[in-house]
């Protein structure tokens, strides 16, 4: 599956472009945040931490790549 993350959820705001893009794919992967956090073996406040842009720990959004099936280029 490919997941294109092109077009970032507007209503979240920040300055780190991977969290929209971490956000984007979880959502149209049809993951809720607990559900990722699961699959991928982090935590719920992980997953919120990087959507919002304030966890930017690269390991982190390579799991949540692998999780979601997407190479980690699509979200950094």
């Amino acid at each position: 599956m490919t997941i294109s993350v092109s077009q970032p959820d507007s209503e979240h705001e920040t300055d780190a472009p991977f969290a929209r893009k971490v956000l984007t794919a979880r959502n149209l992967a049809g993951y809720t945040v607990e559900q990722l956090a699961v699959t991928c073996g982090l935590t719920t406040s992980e997953i919120r931490a990087l959507e919002d842009g304030t966890d930017s720990d690269p390991l982190r959004i390579r799991r949540v790549a692998a999780a979601l099936h997407i190479p980690v280029e699509t979200v950094i």
